[in-house]
């Protein structure tokens, strides 16, 4: 690439330099000599561009793909609750917002431990009952891009069911975790 900059600026102060000559010496014969490094220059300057342009888009294109492609559920998980120092965290199945502004939700299946799960409470003031199953049905996101493995009612008999509601970010922070802590669903939606 560098290679047809250079060319190019080189054959275009050529030009310059045998026009000002031919204009110096008034001889039209070198002025129109003089055009055939100018058509040159256009030549090895459109190739120049091409080349720019080229590495700009493959540059571009990489960086919007890194940033469309999915966040793993790790990740999700520690931007949405920090680093866990417990081992007994396991990702199952999460689902991030593809496009932020237009997607609704975040969802995450989870395994955990009663350390773990006490953290990820004490972090906001979730507002919590205890639910059967039937009216975990009731409290789950009514939403249709809800994925199909996103099941609290699999928790068990009962479960917990914690709501936060976020006036700053527009979003709503439903949790639920099984009796004994061990195992949770997470949805994070936007309105």
């Amino acid at each position: 690439m560098w290679t047809w900059i250079l060319l190019t600026i080189g054959l275009f102060l050529g030009f310059i330099s045998l026009l000002v000559i031919s204009i110096y010496q008034k001889r039209k014969s070198l002025a129109l000599i003089s055009l055939v490094p100018l058509g040159l220059s256009f030549i090895t300057g459109s190739i120049s561009l091409y080349h720019i342009f080229s590495k700009t888009y493959h540059k571009v294109a990489g960086k919007v793909e890194q940033a469309i492609e999915p966040r793993p559920g790790v990740a999700i998980y520690t931007d949405l609750f920090g680093n866990s120092n417990q081992s007994c965290l396991g990702i199952i199945n999460s689902k991030d917002r593809a496009v932020p502004l237009v997607d609704c939700c975040i969802w995450l299946e989870f395994t955990t431990c009663p350390e773990e799960a006490a953290r990820i409470i004490a972090q906001h003031p979730y507002q919590s009952t205890k639910l059967n199953k039937e009216g975990l049905r009731f409290t789950e996101p009514a939403v249709d891009e809800k994925p199909t493995w996103f099941a609290p009612v699999s928790l068990g008999d009962s479960a917990l069911a914690f709501k936060f509601t976020n006036p700053k970010g527009k979003t709503e922070e439903l949790l639920f975790l099984s009796a004994d802590s061990m195992r949770g669903y997470y949805c994070n939606l936007r309105f």
